[in-house]
């Protein structure tokens, strides 16, 4: 076997007295020419191994262009380990055709700079041989024992096992100047080791050979079509390499791999997220090892009972391996909850949206399985009556009505309340405006059912087919049919004494300036006296414009408008419960009856309401920072409208709000009942 050469120390000249300079007289440690101020001020480590690393320590060393060895070629390849004034490169010695001598660097623009010191070399540390247990046998088993020839072997402190963690010296079983012996350890894989000194420098030395170290062996595994949470057993030689093992969609870490004391055999767990693949073992020297391939069990046997079933009902799947259920999603995509679950059966109830198809049942490692199903349909079996006048009470019998969210007969009328809903029956009364033949059920998740044996005559009763609202004592259109039978109107209980215009399907009338705000139904009063409920009518608060009539100065004088809000006089006025409007008069409903401030877009600050005694009122200092809003409002709290009603008063004035502020040009402010 070819002899090494090993490098031990590294020499700091100035230390030792090996000095290197750069120079041409032995006077100046720069001898560039060029006035690079590129200098060798050491090498080392002196004497070098063959084969070995020289380092070089000067000033700008990066510039050098090539570096001479005696009796080599002209060396161009170094590294560069520091750059500027304090640098450092190496170059690996060759092993053969280099003798001792000056060392000579040339720069970048052919200045050279040579060394006082000549280099020598150390030629002392060999490996002859190596081996595990007999001469010649280069390959082995992890804990074989490894026998390394040579000389100055006393001056190894470790050995590099194919990049690898370095094995110590402790761990050598002989350790002398002829022979070190080792157990090949569990981190070593095929591939040339390496002899090291350990230094903080280190010096290495590696074997000419590979040495090549038997991986384990797979004979097969116990089970190729695993359950999630069942046990695999891999069987083959040498298996305590094994550190984990990785499976597709999952990893079992090392706590979680159990050995067998023979090497013989591992065993582990499958992971719920362990899905269909290979088996691969990850050993401790980083190699992989393949082991098989395995198949995953999902759910089989699968059937849904009852089948069909209905919306909203309880769902039983029966099958095997159930167990590894995660989630159920129906065909609407919509997942639903497990109720139920062993093994052998889940249980879950049918939403009432979904419709027929696939139940996909997924497992936590991703694979899914489907089962059949399909949905119970509500059919209908009579109509009493089978014909009437549009706006009569019809009974629908049949089966799984209470399935049923609408009904839609002709002319577009769709009913959604009815009147009562069973399993059996539904009874509901036939628009208004209904006329034709059959009617349309639609199910829950959208699927629908005709029906053609019922006759709807057109209606002469009146009808209200929009949704009016308006002021107290302002116009509102009544739209519908009829109309022309119509010879009274109520509101509520008020009756409406001004019409404005009307036809057979349009009245417009004036709203009873009597009526608060709030929602009334519409009574229509034909003229054979029947009365007649045919909708709701929303009387809308009005706006009392207090800013006009109710707000005062501090002085007493009567506020005016636009006004900036100050902090002082000159810019804040109070609101007075009893000026002209008189505000206690006025039913007040906190969270719906509202304050408002009128102001120009364009200003920018903050208005703040306080109560007759100067106490601020919680939730209403309304400010607009960004200029944009044309009205600030909000809702009155029931402290407020004490401030209004005067249950919270100052005891001597009939102020009900002192506003003031900064900024906000105010235009109007309003009261909504």
């Amino acid at each position: 076997m070819k002899k090494y050469y090993k490098i031990f120390m590294l020499m700091v000249i100035a230390l030792v007295g090996l000095s290197l300079t750069a120079c041409d007289d032995g006077d100046d440690l720069n001898t560039d020419q060029y006035g690079n101020n590129i200098a060798v001020n050491a090498f080392g480590p002196c004497p070098v191994l063959r084969g070995g690393t020289l380092y070089f320590y000067g000033s700008n060393l990066d510039q050098i262009e090539s570096i001479q060895l005696p009796g080599a070629d002209p060396i161009t390849q170094y590294e560069i380990l520091e750059k500027g004034r304090h640098s450092k490169i190496s170059i690996t010695v060759p092993a053969e055709k280099c003798d001792t001598g000056i060392v000579v660097l040339t720069t970048k623009k052919g200045g050279e700079i040579r060394t006082i010191t000549p280099i020598v070399y150390r030629e002392d540390i060999k490996i002859d041989k190596f081996y595990v247990g007999s001469e010649n046998n280069l390959a082995g088993n992890v804990g074989d024992k490894l026998t390394i020839k040579g000389d100055y072997l006393n001056l190894i402190h470790g050995i590099i096992f194919a990049e690898n963690d370095t094995v110590k010296e402790d761990a050598f079983v002989t350790h002398d100047r002829y022979t070190i012996e080792v157990a090949i350890p569990m981190t070593a894989r095929t591939g040339k080791f390496k002899l090291t000194d350990l230094a903080a420098q280190p010096s290495e030395l590696e074997s000419e050979l590979a040495l090549t170290v038997n991986e384990p062996t797979v004979s097969g595994l116990s089970n190729a079509n695993p359950k999630a949470g069942e046990t695999i057993t891999v069987n083959g030689e040498s298996l305590t390499q094994v550190v984990t093992v990785s499976l597709n969609g999952a990893k079992v870490d090392t706590a979680d791999v159990k050995h067998s004391a023979d090497g013989k055999s591992i065993s582990f767990v499958v992971p719920v997220k362990a899905t269909d693949g290979e088996v691969t073992l990850n050993l401790y020297s980083g190699v992989q090892v393949p082991a098989g391939s395995i198949t995953t069990v999902v759910p089989t046997n699968l059937s849904a009972v009852p089948n069909p079933v209905k919306n909203g009902a309880k769902l039983t799947i029966t099958g095997k391996d159930l167990d590894l259920i995660t989630s159920i999603s129906f065909p609407n995509g919509k997942n639903t909850e497990i109720e139920q679950q062993s093994a052998t059966e889940i249980v879950t109830t049918v939403p009432e949206d979904t419709k027929e198809g696939d139940i996909t049942l997924s497992l936590e490692n991703g694979k899914t399985v489907s089962v059949a199903f399909t949905l119970v349909k509500a059919s209908v079996t009579a109509v009493n009556p089978t014909s009437l006048m549009a706006g009569g009470d019809i009974i629908i019998a049949g089966k799984n009505l209470d399935l049923v969210a609408s009904i839609t007969f002709p002319t577009d009328q769709k009913v959604t309340e009815f009147i009562d809903q069973k399993s059996n029956a539904i009874k509901l009364t036939v628009p208004a405006g209904a006329a034709g033949t059959g009617f349309v059920l639609t199910m829950k998740n959208g699927d629908t059912v005709e029906f053609a044996g019922l006759t709807i005559q057109p209606s002469t009763n009146p009808t209200l087919t929009n949704a009016p609202a308006g002021n107290a004592g302002a116009q509102v259109t009544l739209e519908g049919k009829n109309y022309n039978n119509v010879e009274a109107v109520y509101i509520g209980t008020a009756k409406v004494s001004q019409y404005v215009s009307r036809s057979a399907t349009s009245m417009t009338i004036v709203i009873p300036a009597s009526l608060a705000a709030g929602s009334y139904n519409v009574t229509m009063q034909t003229a054979d006296g029947q009365k007649y409920v045919v909708g709701k009518l929303t009387v809308i608060p009005n706006e009392y414009a207090v800013s006009e009539t109710n707000c005062f100065m501090m002085d007493g004088s009567q506020a005016k408008f636009p006004m900036e809000l100050t902090w002082d006089d000159n810019g804040r006025f109070r609101i007075m419960r009893n000026a002209n409007v008189d505000l206690t008069k006025i039913t007040w409903t906190p969270g719906v009856s509202k304050i408002k401030i009128y102001k120009v877009a364009a200003t920018t600050g903050q208005a703040q309401f306080n109560d007759a005694n100067w106490s601020s009122l919680s939730g209403y200092d309304l400010n607009d920072w960004n200029g944009g809003a044309e009205v600030l409002e909000a809702p009155l709290t029931q402290e407020a409208i004490d401030c209004i009603t005067g249950a919270r008063a100052d005891g001597w004035s009939e102020t009900a709000f002192i506003i003031q502020g900064s900024g906000l040009q105010v235009t109007k402010i309003t009261l909504v009942p």
